[in-house]
């Protein structure tokens, strides 16, 4: 369910900003802990983080804030998959994933997970939020003299045994891999999960210093991905987001597979092995042509949702679908996980080549996408698309000469000051004649 009103706390994906900033400064921090301490009185509430210096802090102050409200529990430096995962299978009400996924280290940012280990509803967002602004002068009263009780859980075996068990049957595999931990959250067991594999593995950018996490690494940097494979003679390379919740591949070649390829592929695995795989994939708005109509020719159906795997989520929920996922790299498998789960994801995708015998590379030739360029462009204020005249009129010339073959979209980040502009073709040549007009026309009228 999408919100009935403008949020100025969360957005597509939890709460995300600069730290130090409002709303992850120190006074809000605490508003927030209490206004969380407020809405989940007498629960358990397991908080992990990613490897950015500023995780504890943010967890403390919030710690502070909820008190004696609520228990507060500290699993420390773990993917966002791997709290869902013990907030799902462990005696705890809530998760609290401290991270800001695949943003600079000065971001910072908090999902919410309940108690089966899934992303909190839009209306669960909106209680918080409520009584966050109900809260006046957070940093003056007691609660900011608190030195919070917070029990520190150690074992996280849990969900790392459990990746090491749907690994297990790569054990006979053969080949060079290499494994890019963006000096994130999963540089521990991503190189754990990936030795116990058959494959000769390469760890690489797995030496977080507190600043360097998905700096020049990880599953944001999909040229330094394709190059590093190719310099180091491996087979394929895997690179995950700083909190893990996502994965990319690259072949041989150092092509890019991104999210479109891994819903190809383990659908198709799906297909092929798995009886309760209802033929229904569940994938966004930006997932491009050249996958939906792969899977069309497979008798599998391609449903889009609004960008955000919450969305995605709560689609596979509503059609009982077994996979879904985004085309940067989030892949949801419904009956393991709940989330979006990188290592897991790539655990899958090798398993699905290995049983049609293909290497990174033949996928790449079997799947042909569509050609799609994509302009992140900074703002300096939001102006309604649906009622912006100039750009509603650019937008139905395009759709009315190209409509079957191209697509376009435009929307706001919910994480960042900046509209994504895509344009998605069968034919390059319109989306070069193309993009640079809209570009423009945004700029003029918005531009930061």
């Amino acid at each position: 369910m999408r919100r009935t009103k403008k949020s100025r706390l969360f957005g597509t994906d939890g709460i995300r900003g600069r730290v130090g900033d409002f709303p992850l400064d120190d006074e809000s921090l605490l508003k927030l802990g209490r206004a969380m301490g407020e809405r989940l009185k007498d629960c358990r509430i397991l908080f992990g983080r990613d490897t950015r210096n500023s995780g504890e802090k943010i967890m403390e102050r919030m710690a502070a804030g909820i008190s004696n409200r609520a228990k507060v529990f500290d699993c420390g430096v773990l993917p966002t998959p791997g709290l869902s995962f013990m907030t799902g299978r462990s005696n705890f009400d809530y998760g609290v994933m401290v991270t800001a996924s695949h943003n600079p280290y000065y971001d910072n940012g908090i999902k919410i997970f309940n108690g089966n280990g899934e992303k909190i509803a839009p209306e669960f967002e909106m209680d918080i939020e409520n009584i966050f602004f109900s809260i006046n002068n957070a940093g003056k009263d007691e609660n900011s003299r608190v030195q919070p009780h917070i029990v520190k859980i150690r074992d996280k075996d849990r969900y790392r045994d459990f990746l090491i068990e749907e690994a297990s049957h790569l054990k006979g595999e053969k080949g060079k891999a290499i494994i890019d931990c963006a000096h994130g959250a999963v540089h521990e067991i991503a190189p754990a999960v990936f030795q116990e594999t058959g494959f000769e593995t390469e760890i690489i950018n797995a030496a977080p210093d507190g600043k360097n996490i998905n700096r020049d690494s990880g599953s944001t940097n999909p040229e330094k991905l394709g190059e590093e494979v190719i310099a180091r003679g491996a087979d394929i390379a895997a690179a995950f987001d700083g909190d893990g919740d996502r994965v990319i591949f690259a072949d041989q070649n150092g092509n890019i597979l991104d999210g479109d390829h891994s819903l190809y592929i383990i659908s198709r695995h799906l297909l092929e092995t798995d009886q309760a795989f209802n033929k229904i994939v569940v994938g966004t708005i930006m997932g491009n042509l050249g996958l939906e109509k792969a899977l069309s020719r497979m008798g599998i159906t391609y449903i889009r949702t609004p960008v955000g795997d919450y969305n995605v989520y709560r689609e596979m929920q509503r059609r009982d679908a077994l996979i879904g996922g985004e085309q940067s790299g989030h892949t949801i498998l419904r009956r393991l996980q709940r989330t979006g789960d990188g290592i897991l994801t790539a655990i899958y995708f090798l398993k699905a080549l290995a049983y049609f015998d293909l290497k990174p590379v033949d996928l790449f030739k079997q799947l042909p996408l569509f050609p799609q360029v994509t302009k992140n462009i900074d703002i300096r204020k939001k102006k309604d698309i649906n009622t912006w005249d100039a750009l509603k009129r650019m937008m139905e010339d395009f759709t009315g000469k190209h409509a079957g073959n191209s697509r376009i979209i435009i929307r706001y980040s919910g994480t960042e000051p900046k509209i994504r502009l895509m344009i998605e073709s069968g034919e390059e040549s319109i989306i070069h004649e193309n993009i640079e007009k809209f570009e423009n026309l945004i700029k003029s009228e918005i531009g930061g």
